[in-house]
């Protein structure tokens, strides 16, 4: 999979600079946080292979890695069920605008594809839980570039709740939406128009 992976990148790539425009691909490391009753704070890394149609429009991959720690969930018995981990990875299909065609160029991108996401609970009293799954969402993403960087901030939307329980008390539920804030880099870029 991983060489039929790089065929086609290549292929693409080398198809586009006979068609004269050009392919890009941007890392970028960043701050992963979930919200509501489950709280985690964590890292994500993120590269993405695109092809510029124009200097405004473009479109690619996605390849999402994120290790989130820490947080706790209350539960209607008065206790808590402490998250040691938390890992989400996505491999999305994503899509840019560029407002502007200058050296500071704020964008908007959508991205939808597959994200594999997994919860390891545990608690004092001994209890343990564990969620994981892989599910289908979207996530919208609104950013700026400033010559070879890039900021921006990426909120998954993953429908569904996972439900973490423990001995005593009743199941919870946890939501998979998540946000990613993101210090990207330029990695690699063919020829430009």
């Amino acid at each position: 999979m991983k060489t039929l992976l790089v065929i086609v990148v290549t292929g693409i790539s080398l198809s586009l600079q006979a068609q004269n425009k050009y392919f890009k691909t941007d890392g970028g490391i960043g701050a992963a946080l979930t919200f509501g009753d489950k709280k985690s704070y964590g890292i994500s890394v993120g590269v993405e292979p695109k092809v510029f149609f124009t200097p405004k429009l473009a479109a690619g991959l996605r390849f999402e890695g994120d290790a989130l720690f820490g947080g706790s969930i209350p539960t209607t018995a008065g206790g808590t069920v402490d998250v040691s981990t938390s890992t989400r990875a996505a491999i999305l299909l994503k899509g840019e605008y560029y407002f502007s065609e200058s050296e500071k160029r704020p964008f908007v991108g959508v991205m939808l594809g597959r994200y594999t996401q997994a919860n390891v609970g545990s608690s004092s009293t001994g209890s343990a839980s564990i969620a994981a799954g892989t599910y289908f969402g979207y996530a919208p993403e609104l950013g700026i570039t400033l010559k070879n960087f890039r900021i921006s901030g990426i909120y998954h939307f993953v429908p569904g709740t996972d439900l973490v329980t423990m001995s005593s008390g009743s199941p919870v539920e946890v939501s998979r939406n998540y946000l990613v804030i993101q210090l990207g880099f330029k990695m690699f870029q063919s020829e430009k128009f």
